[in-house]
């Protein structure tokens, strides 16, 4: 009977020492630097960012708000990488853009939006979304040169 709780004892600790590793990592800081633009193909008199860890070791995003409250337009730069298996942009229906750095971006528009993707050298996949009115109306007499879209991803390089 007495080695029944030895055993019990010993299987505790056990769990215990083992899930002491993975909590002694979540302690940790976590240290990103990233560069925000600085020049906007608009007038920017809101901005916001928001963090999501969902877990520190398998997806971190990053997303920075930048918008104009009377026209409505506003541009999301949002940063995301995944830990597990890095996100790669996906090429399909975009038109490849060259950046100043010599690398590629991929840029992409319907009625609503326009975005540009690429990827950045520290694993991050990043990208531009632009839209007006909360992404609900066409972008009309709004709608960016793909030119000021590829200056922000420049300045952010």
């Amino acid at each position: 009977m007495k080695k029944l709780p030895f055993a019990l004892l010993i299987l505790i600790i056990l769990i215990s020492g083992c899930s002491n590793n993975e909590n002694a990592n979540r302690g940790l800081p976590i240290l990103n630097d990233f560069r925000e633009p600085v020049r906007f193909p608009f007038e920017v008199n809101e901005v916001r960012t928001e963090i999501e860890v969902y877990d520190r070791v398998s997806l971190q995003q990053y997303v920075f708000h930048y918008k104009n409250m009377q026209t409505t337009q506003e541009i999301r730069y949002i940063l995301s990488k995944t830990f597990d298996e890095p996100e790669r942009v996906s090429k399909t229906g975009k038109e490849a853009v060259a950046l100043e750095n010599g690398q590629q971006a991929f840029y992409d528009e319907d009625e609503t939006s326009q975005s540009i993707w690429w990827e950045r050298d520290d694993g991050f996949l990043a990208r531009y979304f632009y839209y007006v009115n909360g992404n609900r109306d066409p972008l009309g007499d709004y709608k960016l040169k793909v030119s000021e879209l590829t200056d922000l991803v420049d300045q952010v390089q």
